[in-house]
């Protein structure tokens, strides 16, 4: 037996979606939780947030190809450094998209609403982080199955574009400059 939804219950699903999000956003607002970057860190668009939703989900996504030379927090720290790097080199609307997402993760009604831990990503098990990132790549909804892959890609973007990641990825390194015969 399969379901069918109808035009109008997916008008109805949409509506109560964007209704959610749009409460959820403006609670955010009215409590204070505005986008200040971490700038103590020397971040200028990630959030304390942010750096810890990153830092919870970079593990599982690149399956601990940390190098065995860094630790946990240097191999952390320059993630998350490459990453605000990245961000920055992004067109606004880009940004802001991030921003909704970043923001979305670091509320709990709104991780709830997702299907992301509530708890929080500081103490989440790997185990939780991978059935959410799961949960966004089988997803029958678009924006979940967007959202996952921009995770992904700007995740394994800046941990692979690191010199000490050239071994793990077979990448041999930029080309050596030739010098021309006299």
């Amino acid at each position: 037996m399969t379901t069918q939804v109808s035009r109008r219950g997916f008008m109805k699903l949409s509506a109560s979606s964007a209704a959610v999000l749009s409460m959820g956003s403006g609670l955010a607002m009215m409590t204070g939780c505005s986008r200040q970057p971490d700038s103590n860190g020397g971040y200028t668009f990630l959030t304390a947030d942010d750096i810890e939703f990153v830092n919870a989900i970079a593990p599982v996504i690149l399956l601990q190809a940390y190098p065995a030379s860094l630790t946990l927090e240097d191999a952390q720290l320059r993630l998350t450094r490459k990453l605000d790097e990245l961000i920055n080199t992004l067109q606004q609307y880009s940004k802001d998209q991030l921003s909704q997402l970043f923001g979305i993760m670091s509320s709990a009604p709104l991780r709830l609403a997702v299907g992301a831990p509530v708890s929080g990503w500081k103490g989440a098990p790997a185990a939780d982080i991978e059935a959410f990132l799961d949960s966004w790549k089988n997803s029958s909804l678009a924006i979940k199955n967007m959202g996952y892959a921009s995770l992904c890609k700007l995740v394994t973007m800046c941990w692979y574009s690191q010199p000490e990641s050239f071994v793990a990825s077979g990448y041999p390194g930029p080309p050596k400059k030739i010098p021309m015969p006299a």
